[in-house]
């Protein structure tokens, strides 16, 4: 019987002291025998490294614990990643959690499909308590879905062969928005994705998250930029107008989150023109009146904190 492969798991933090034990007991807690977990506090101001640290000393050679000064998610990532030495790599965000079984059922399923290069699953989604709100059904992999329609199919609990970090690089470093979806635009270039339909991780839901708070300008527009770069280099130049619409429409949803209305408004009307159809697909209008219910109830929220 061979050895289990070595699965190395990186968690960057910064100022996530509340969340950080949790996640790290998730890892902790996996039935796979082969696993290297690396923790890197990235300059936080809270407790974060003294939580890690903890674990560290009551879990000798389980829980290896790095700090540095402020480098961003990325950087972070991508050092754990050159200092690690698994075969199969990941990274798990200090504010989610992984599912017992979750680093040995999607390593099965990596080895029973030698060709994919990232294995994914479904997820909870848990409030900022923990407690389980609902389960979110990830979509069989569809490389046009991911490159077209902007549908990140791989989310938290992802694993994915040392060979894609290689080939293609980690999380670009100047990204602060999507460097996770971006790196997946890349990562299809060595090999398929394999979705294993099951509920293996915990994707946390709480007022920190740059998802659900105001974004700046910069960060609203960075999808576009990065399908603008993506499409610059592909063939196929339908697909590019539809994929580079598709971006303006979030990046309007972001705008209009941040109470940016008239530049909301704006990209999503360059949106439409890029690619006409886009008029015809509710989900882009959706996400729209998300964004500017999402401003409303900031809005409320700081006018009831004032009061």
């Amino acid at each position: 019987m061979k050895d289990p492969v070595l699965v190395s798991i990186v968690t960057p933090v910064y100022n996530q002291a509340e969340f950080l034990g949790a996640t790290i007991e998730s890892v902790l807690a996996q039935d796979y025998p082969a696993l290297e977990y690396i923790v890197i506090d990235d300059g936080s101001s809270d407790d974060s490294l003294a939580v890690a640290q903890r674990y560290a000393d009551e879990y000798p050679g389980r829980v290896s614990v790095h700090t540095q000064a402020n480098a961003g998610q990325a950087a972070t990532l991508n050092r754990g990643w050159t200092m690690s030495r698994g075969l199969i790599l990941a990274y798990l965000s200090s504010d989610d959690c992984l599912c017992p079984n979750a680093v040995s059922t999607l390593v099965k399923a990596l080895e029973d499909n030698p060709s994919a290069a990232v294995a994914y699953c479904d997820f909870w989604l848990i409030d900022a308590k923990g407690a389980r709100l609902r389960e979110v059904r990830t979509e069989n992999f569809d490389e046009q879905r991911l490159c077209v329609d902007l549908i990140c199919q791989p989310g938290a609990g992802a694993l994915f062969r040392r060979t894609v970090f290689e080939q293609v690089g980690g999380w670009q470093a100047g990204l602060r928005q999507v460097p996770d979806f971006e790196f997946w635009l890349r990562a299809v270039r060595v090999g398929r994705f394999v979705r294993v339909p099951e509920c293996l991780s915990e994707y946390r839901i709480h007022e920190g998250q740059a998802s659900f708070s105001v974004i700046t300008f910069k960060r609203a527009e960075e999808i576009v930029g990065v399908m603008e770069a993506f499409w610059s280099v592909q063939s196929g130049a339908t697909h590019g107008e539809r994929a580079i619409a598709r971006a303006l429409a979030i990046a309007s949803k972001h705008h209009a989150q941040s109470g940016r209305v008239s530049l909301a408004l704006r990209r999503f009307l360059q949106a439409l023109i890029r690619h006409p159809a886009l008029a015809l697909d509710g989900g882009i209008w959706r996400q729209l009146i998300v964004g500017f219910v999402r401003r409303s109830f900031y809005r409320i929220k700081g006018s009831t904190r004032l009061a």
